[in-house]
């Protein structure tokens, strides 16, 4: 890259709407955030109002345009990943957007398992409540008038890509492990056979790949008409390679600890790879030859928010405090969908005495994500190297000294928090500017800012494998009562409102 040679990059997230200019030194000369305030909770209902994510996408891009005195040589785009964004044949939203949190399909993961089976043997990968298959299905059974408008299926980056070019378009990659076969790279009609769908590829866009998936801006944010605007792969995808997956030399495992966790590694040969562990997803690496493999989870850094909301003693930050407490984090309404994969899902927290302290309550919610990263990549396989740890803990050394002791990798804590954006400004470094790997990872992705080796000490070592066994066991004897807790809540939830009429 050139001094000249400006990339502006958007990442439209489920916290928090960003955008960045790189230069020719891979420097950010210009940024913009502002928190996603389309986000709407209404228990197991996560929406998003689709108009409103345009407009707080395009405010993040004129302020970046506003800093900088230089042309830009191209756009940029991610999203979050899963989810269903529905336009008409007008290409406008057809109601509000079901976000990847959104747990109304949950009770179709129980009830069509036999047809879900059919959905894994074709894709790989097992629909959950968050999977745009599955929502549509919801749709077509729950609101049929909804359904029958929707002329398009997008998910989030789609739809910030027509708002900004007007072409309904897409990449394949995000799609194919709920519509078709990765290892194939083709599109299956048996899925929406298998589920029952009316309607199912019909409403997905045209696919390009990586680097060719790209149009001319016509939206007003500033920049000249025209300009190219390259739809990038997945945000899973661009913030592991921002985080060092494949762009840094020995780095073959990522975990980003953001609203969800994610836990990924880059195989560079398909033949050696066995089937895709329940829950997990696999794509092309956009950034040259390989497949990446991840588990997208829904309970991720935002356990510790869950905690601190429910009890207001726990210190921040939290420093290590081993104890006998095991906190499984699984509190997210749609359950968990990787590397358990169950909608019913539930967190639990066992060993509590009177002796037990906020400190030691506040560490083991660390230590649960720690072990939840340690089954994913045990599953995930690989060989050896380092593991490179994104978002919102990347900044704890002591959560990055006890992953390291739990999964026996070294950890890389990479530099600055926009490694989804980084990994964009190398998408559009190697397609739009035609620049090689090498010469991205020496210039966008640069080098980690710590790393740290798993515990040099032998008990804290064993502490970690001891109690990593006694949490993935009780996860194991407590799974067999998740429908039975559920059916208490909604029996619970009778008994509640039933009183609430008597008074």
């Amino acid at each position: 890259m050139v001094m000249s040679d400006i990339l502006l990059c958007l990442d439209s997230g489920t916290t928090a709407v960003k955008a960045a200019a790189f230069d020719g030194r891979g420097r950010v000369i210009a940024s913009a955030e502002r928190p996603n305030g389309a986000l709407r909770r209404d228990g197991a209902r996560v929406e998003q109002d689709m108009t409103l994510t345009r407009d707080e996408a395009f405010g993040v891009l004129r302020e970046c345009v506003a800093q900088l005195s230089q042309p830009v040589a191209g756009l940029i785009i991610t999203g979050q990943g899963d989810g269903l964004w529905p336009v008409d044949a007008a290409g406008l939203p057809v109601g509000p957007a079901l976000t990847w949190l959104d747990g109304r399909a949950r009770a179709l993961v129980a009830q069509e398992a036999p047809a879900l089976d059919a959905v894994q043997a074709i894709t790989g990968s097992r629909p959950t409540a968050a999977s745009a298959s599955l929502q549509l299905l919801w749709l077509q059974r729950h609101d049929p008038g909804r359904f029958a408008r929707i002329a398009h299926a997008l998910r989030l980056k789609e739809w910030l890509f027509l708002s900004l070019t007007g072409r309904v378009m897409g990449e394949p990659a995000a799609a194919l492990p709920v519509w078709g076969s990765w290892r194939a790279g083709q599109l299956s009609s048996g899925v929406e056979q298998a589920l029952g769908l009316t309607r199912g590829l019909a409403l997905l866009p045209e696919f390009l790949p990586v680097g060719t998936c790209r149009a001319g801006l016509t939206a007003d944010i500033g920049l000249p008409p025209g300009l190219p605007v390259l739809l990038g792969p997945g945000d899973v995808q661009s913030t592991l390679i921002g985080l060092g997956l494949g762009s840094r030399s020995g780095v073959v495992r990522a975990s980003i600890f953001g609203t969800s966790s994610i836990h990924a590694c880059l195989h560079m040969d398909q033949s050696t790879m066995g089937d895709a562990p329940p829950g997990a997803m696999t794509q092309a690496f956009a950034l040259g030859s390989g497949w990446v493999s991840f588990h997208p989870s829904f309970n991720g850094a935002t356990l510790l928010h869950h905690l601190a909301a429910r009890f207001s003693d726990l210190p921040a930050p939290a420093l290590p405090h081993y104890s006998g407490l095991i906190l499984h984090p699984f509190f997210e309404p749609g359950g968990e969908r990787a590397p358990w994969t169950d909608p019913l899902a539930i967190g639990a927290m066992l060993g509590l005495t009177a002796a037990t302290t906020p400190a030691e309550i506040a560490w083991a919610g660390r230590e649960a994500l720690a072990f939840v990263a340690r089954h994913s990549h045990d599953m995930l396989g690989t060989g050896q190297g380092a593991l490179s740890l994104g978002g919102g803990l990347a900044g704890d050394e002591h959560f990055a000294r006890f992953l390291a002791a739990t999964t026996g990798h070294e950890v890389q804590l990479s530099p600055g928090t926009q490694a989804g954006l980084r990994g964009l400004a190398a998408i559009g470094a190697k397609f739009l500017l035609g620049k090689d790997v090498d010469t991205i990872a020496t210039q966008l992705i640069g080098p980690p800012a710590t790393t740290v080796g798993p515990q040099d000490s032998a008990e804290v070592t064993r502490y970690a494998d001891r109690k990593y066994a006694v949490f993935v066991a009780l996860v194991e004897a407590l799974r067999p009562h998740w429908p039975g807790l559920a059916e208490l809540r909604t029996v619970a939830e009778t008994a509640e409102t039933a009183v609430g009429r008597s008074e």
